[in-house]
């Protein structure tokens, strides 16, 4: 609004016709700041694992055992009739 009143629209100068100048200043601008508070909260969760370890240990052992084993081998030999000469003794298989 000018000096009187009146709606001016128009930039810069103009009369009014009874020789009265109005001059039209630029706006002027008023900012109103409305300020909002906004909270986020940040959730950070934590994992706790509990571990209950068992632990089987596997004890191997290899006993060794020895053991003597008395063997007897029969051979058997026809000699002939003379119990003084052992030299004509032959292999006797069983049959």
């Amino acid at each position: 609004m000018g000096r009187n009143g009146n709606n001016n629209h128009s930039r810069g100068n103009c009369y009014n016709g009874q020789n009265e100048e109005v001059i039209v200043n630029p706006s002027q601008t008023v900012l109103n700041t409305t300020t909002n508070q906004r909270v986020v909260r940040n959730i950070h969760p934590t994992e706790i694992v509990n571990v209950n370890r068992t632990i089987i240990r596997n004890e191997n052992y290899y006993p060794v055992t020895e053991r003597t084993v008395e063997e007897t081998v029969v051979e058997n030999y026809d000699c002939g009739n003379n119990v003084n000469n052992s030299s004509n003794c032959r292999p006797f298989w069983n049959r």
